[in-house]
């Protein structure tokens, strides 16, 4: 690989983590246009059995808007696969939240495709995939299912 291509790979890769950590800075604002705004127009966001498609179906999903406060994800062992202006991503998130007054703690992992649209890498997928979600008091409980396979280079 040219040096120029591996300057942009990093590039492409940088951007992309940025992108995730925009959508966690959104979310833990409570600032629903933001996260909205970090999705392709055609984009789709999933949640358990759940789909929302485009712009207007991802805002209308999150309902009235975040609730206050609002929950704070925490994203880590991101994987980033590249094919020119498209890619794919895992990363794994714990998330601490207030419902009901009351502390919870939350992990999963995103499994992410992202596009590039006018020169911005934003989400064109998202998934996001619960292992837990229990009140603190309770601690996590049960075991997290597998994980997706990674492709081997």
């Amino acid at each position: 690989m040219s040096k120029k291509r591996r300057i942009r790979a990093l590039e492409d890769k940088d951007a992309i983590r940025e992108l995730t950590a925009r959508y966690c800075w959104a979310v833990t604002r409570g600032d629903l246009e933001g996260i909205v705004a970090l999705f392709c127009e055609d984009g789709e966001f999933v949640m358990n059995d759940r789909a929302f498609h485009g712009r207007d179906g991802i805002r209308a999903g999150y309902g009235s808007g975040m609730p206050d406060p609002s929950p704070k994800p925490f994203i880590q062992n991101h994987v980033i696969e590249l094919d020119g202006d498209r890619a794919r991503g895992l990363c794994a998130v714990e998330i601490r939240a207030v419902q009901d007054g009351e502390a919870y703690t939350a992990a999963g992992h995103y499994e992410d495709e992202y596009r590039r649209e006018n020169g911005e890498w934003r989400f064109a997928r998202r998934r996001f995939q619960v292992y837990h979600w229990v009140p603190l008091r309770q601690g996590w409980v049960g075991s997290a299912p597998s994980a997706p396979p990674l492709r081997a280079r």
